[in-house]
């Protein structure tokens, strides 16, 4: 091979086939935007699924610029809404969510994917420590952090009321 004749990518795709994915997921993307109301986006597109899911499931709006900091959305009730996601495969998790309580902001939530499923959301009020203490976090910092991993996920998701007690707000397959 020369350098002037195309290489396959580590996977054996070639160009032709790597470019017709693409062409495969342009089209899956604009559909999902349009979806969501959005004509053009270059974000993350779970990213904007997440705030989506969320204004959807909680109501209210969305924040006047889409890229600020702090808040993504401003609750019915007037509340700040931070909103992020977790994404990991099925099985084991390489990817884990430092949950933060953000100065002025109301709720921190947090849309976890799994293998591209939205597998549930939490929304967690800015004192984390009862909510800690319930998983047995042993990390510094536990009123406003939470180190949230796989385990937490699977005590959250199968001891939902417990942790609604403790002020969080959980949705759960199906959505409604």
């Amino acid at each position: 091979m020369t350098d002037h004749e195309p290489h396959p990518a580590p996977n054996g795709a070639a160009a032709p086939g790597l470019l017709s994915a693409l062409a495969s997921y342009r089209m899956a993307r604009q559909e999902l935007l349009e979806t969501m109301g959005l004509g053009q986006s270059n974000r993350d597109p779970l990213a904007e699924v997440a705030e989506h899911l969320i204004l959807a499931l909680w109501g209210g709006r969305l924040a006047e610029s889409r890229v600020q900091a702090n808040y993504d959305l401003v609750s019915a009730d007037g509340e700040f809404v931070q909103v992020k996601y977790l994404a990991n495969p099925l099985g084991s998790w390489p990817n884990e969510h430092p949950v933060r309580s953000i100065p002025g902001v109301d709720w921190y939530t947090l849309v976890v994917y799994e293998a591209f499923d939205v597998t549930g959301v939490l929304a967690f009020p800015p004192d984390l420590a009862e909510i800690c203490a319930a998983l047995g976090k042993r990390h510094p910092g536990q009123s406003t952090t939470l180190q949230f991993t796989r385990r937490n996920w699977w005590t959250i998701r199968d001891d939902a009321e417990t942790y609604r007690q403790l002020g969080m707000r959980i949705w759960l397959p199906p959505f409604r």
